[in-house]
């Protein structure tokens, strides 16, 4: 999500110096291999490629999933939106698509009600049709165009979808009009029994995962529920814990079986009661990269569950030199892009294998989780592609997991202080972010391109 600027002249100044720090000593480190060299050996199964993503990272799976459908087979958005959603407009993408400016105006203790003017998210279910039918309008002029693939391509993917019920930031409404433009008739007519959409996991804003694997220290943290706040944002991975939280509401809400013996609990008892079936279904999501995952290649195919990873199993890869391989684009026009230095991969020693075929599975971070940030356990490397959840199931099922990357920016034009996506393209990288000539669009489907072997899997429309 598009974010503000830090407040206090003191602030602003450590915060340039430690950026200016961080750009003096990422420019004298020895630069990551190119992903071709990382990925030497690996065989990619064409048919099986898919994306998910979180926050700023759902809305660019959704829209990247719109612009090259054509070979996606699945996507997974948690906390994003419909495409185009924000019209091409920042002040859009804060007060359509999400709560920025009124949790900002709430913060500074300004009256609630001259704050709630600026929430304007969905509703009802007409503003939710409303808004889906702006979004599949404007995907129908791009298709006409040639900019994007043709959405009769999106009739048999396989769609999840997740919106915390205590969701602060990305409204229902909007992830209510992305189910709509997924599932109307009129609209993309995802095929019945494609489309999940899990909308009462008790979780805010965050990457809901269990404790399998989890690692030691805070970098992972706990389900934070209306009444206790969440963690300050700026110590918020956004990646939680929540295996307690969903074992307490399965109780609460009678999810499991009780006892024979239990009084009451006749043969007539059913289990979960009838009017917990939707819930108790969606308590059963807290793994929720193993919840994309299953969703989108079907539980058939993960046999293998999960296994515990090691941190060097994720290799880190030189995004500039995705750029310069499908143009001479130079290393400034990749920075307006907001894309960081380094990408990361993580590659099954199984899909090394000669001539084992892999699943490819492309991860977008959400804001604040892009780069490195994993000072906090004194480590370098990205937190979400290493405690997200998706290696784990990547490891004992032969999938690799692609995670492009996005570096915040706060000191140079465009700004990106929170390190988002583009999904709004006012002031970031502009017209066509939505389409195939996007460049975050672009260097992705380049960097599938690569792990696919070199082959033009994906169209890459030339500068």
């Amino acid at each position: 999500m598009p974010g503000k600027c830090d407040q206090g002249g003191l602030r602003v100044r450590f915060g340039a110096t430690l950026l200016l720090a961080a750009v003096a000593l990422g420019g004298s480190a020895a630069a990551a291999p190119a992903l071709e060299d990382v990925a030497r050996g690996v065989t990619i199964d064409s048919s099986r490629v898919s994306v998910s993503g979180i926050s700023s990272g759902g809305f660019m799976a959704h829209q990247f999933h719109v612009a090259h459908s054509e070979h996606i087979m699945g996507a997974g958005i948690v906390a994003g939106g419909p495409y185009y959603c924000a019209h091409g407009k920042i002040l859009d993408a804060v007060t359509r698509c999400s709560q920025f400016v009124m949790l900002d105006c709430l913060a500074l203790k300004l009256d609630p009600k001259l704050c709630g003017r600026t929430d304007l998210a969905p509703k009802n279910r007409k503003e939710v049709e409303r808004a889906a039918r702006a979004s599949f309008d404007e995907a129908r002029k791009q298709e006409t165009a040639g900019k994007i693939s043709p959405l009769a391509k999106l009739q048999d993917a396989k769609i999840y979808l997740f919106s915390g019920a205590y969701d602060e930031i990305v409204p229902h409404g909007v992830m209510d009009a992305l189910f709509h433009f997924y599932a109307d008739p009129d609209k993309a007519a995802v095929r019945q029994g494609n489309i999940d959409y899990n909308g009462t996991f008790p979780a805010r804003h965050t990457m809901v995962r269990d404790s399998f694997a989890k690692p030691a220290g805070s970098v992972v943290g706990n389900c934070a529920l209306p009444p206790a706040p969440p963690p300050p944002s700026d110590s918020n991975a956004y990646i939680d814990d929540c295996q307690a939280v969903a074992t307490m509401h399965e109780a609460r809400n009678h999810c499991r079986c009780p006892p024979a013996a239990t009084p009451g609990a006749g043969s007539g008892a059913t289990c979960p009661p009838a009017d917990k079936l939707a819930v108790c279904k969606d308590l059963k999501d807290v793994d929720l990269a193993g919840a994309i995952i299953e969703r989108i290649y079907g539980p058939q195919t993960l046999q293998g569950g999960r296994q515990p990873v090691d941190e060097s199993e994720l290799q880190a890869f030189d995004q500039r030199q995705v750029f310069s391989l499908f143009s001479n684009i130079p290393y400034n026009a990749l920075q307006n892009a907001s894309m960081a230095r380094e990408g990361y991969v993580f590659i099954p020693a199984s899909c090394k294998q000669e001539g084992r075929q892999c699943a490819l599975h492309v991860a977008f971070h959400g804001c604040r989780q892009g780069g490195i940030t994993d000072y906090r356990s004194g480590h370098t490397g990205n937190l979400f592609a290493k405690y997200a959840g998706y290696n784990e199931w990547a490891k004992a099922n032969g999938i690799v997991v692609l995670y492009p990357q996005i570096q915040a920016r706060s000191a140079s034009v465009p700004l990106n202080p929170r390190g988002c996506w583009d999904w709004w393209g006012q002031n970031y990288t502009h017209t066509g972010y939505h389409t195939r000539d996007g460049k975050q669009i672009k260097a992705v489907a380049q960097m599938i391109n690569i792990l696919a072997g070199g082959q033009e899997l994906l169209r890459i429309p030339p500068e």
